[in-house]
């Protein structure tokens, strides 16, 4: 699904607010869609696995992502000097690195495999139409949302149907949760990692961030629901409104469920990490960091 641009814009966002937590948990269920295996896939599985994730454009899709963060955290402190920009910036680098996420997601997808889904999963990415979509998908990660085509989608109006394929697939995909979900992974690793360096008289107890959490993810749900599905609207303005039914049903089949609940739960396991270690390399090396979280 389309959402690594809408994660860039809440990043910045949420940065430039000076870090304020926004979601309740880093993790999300996932309504017991993936069970987990110990067992090492085949050398059959394997293979169709780096084929799905390569037809998928993950690489890309992370390479964009992890470019936006270090940007994202750079813009969020620009009071900070040069040395200590630089220092940002190469923890950034080094953490949020696309080759480790990759290889992370990866291992994910080798814990919860299914052999039966996955051929479903590969098929349908490997058949034009999905490797259309996907293009489209890559190619809204690099092209910026101006005037003139939010313009064009308003003239279009999207009809009542067109608008109810394009929520199902957000739902489906899960784009809108784990877009915030993504993003609170890295704020709230930030947030928890700086509030001993704050003053006593501004730190928080576990269960007062804990409801900020929860009350802001609530507050902001909605927003990024919408602009995830203005997003997706935008990338497939080329698509018929038979050929986005048919990625719906192919995200709502248990093959696409597999695929996306997996990607998400994943894409968010690596990203928390990733958070987690940064934050806790950034207290030691730029502490003065903790001014732009009071």
């Amino acid at each position: 699904m389309v959402r690594g641009s809408v994660v860039l814009a809440v990043l910045g966002t949420v940065f430039v607010s000076s870090g304020a937590p926004a979601a309740a948990t880093a993790y999300r269920q996932t309504d017991g869609r993936v069970a987990t295996r110990p067992d090492h896939p085949s050398a059959t599985d394997a293979r169709a696995l780096d084929d799905l994730l390569d037809r998928s454009g993950l690489r890309v899709q992370l390479e964009s992502m992890s470019a936006g963060v270090r940007v994202q955290f750079l813009r969020g402190h620009r009071r900070l000097n040069g040395q200590d920009r630089f220092t940002i910036d190469r923890i950034v680098s080094e953490r949020f690195d696309p080759e480790t996420l990759y290889t992370r997601i990866k291992l994910e997808f080798e814990r919860n495999l299914d052999a039966e889904k996955l051929a479903k999963a590969l098929a349908w990415y490997d058949s034009p139409l999905g490797r259309r979509i996907t293009g489209l998908e890559l190619a809204a990660l690099v092209t910026e949302t101006g005037r003139d085509a939010l313009a064009d989608l308003e003239r279009d109006d999207p009809s009542s149907r067109r608008l109810g394929l394009i929520e199902r697939l957000d739902a489906g995909g899960g784009a809108s949760e784990t877009t915030v979900d993504v993003t609170i992974a890295i704020v709230r690793s930030l947030t928890l990692a700086f509030q001993p360096a704050l003053p006593a008289v501004a730190r928080l107890n576990h269960g007062q961030l804990e409801d900020q959490f929860a009350r802001a993810r609530n507050r902001t749900l909605e927003q990024i629901r919408h602009a995830c599905i203005v997003n997706m609207l935008l990338a497939y303005r080329g698509l018929s409104d038979q050929e986005l039914d048919r990625y719906v049903l192919f995200v709502e089949s248990e093959a696409g469920q597999w695929y996306m609940s997996v990607m998400n739960s994943a894409l968010l396991a690596a990203v928390d990490v990733a958070a987690e270690a940064t934050a806790t390399e950034l207290v030691t090396a730029v502490p003065q960091l903790v001014g732009d979280l009071r």
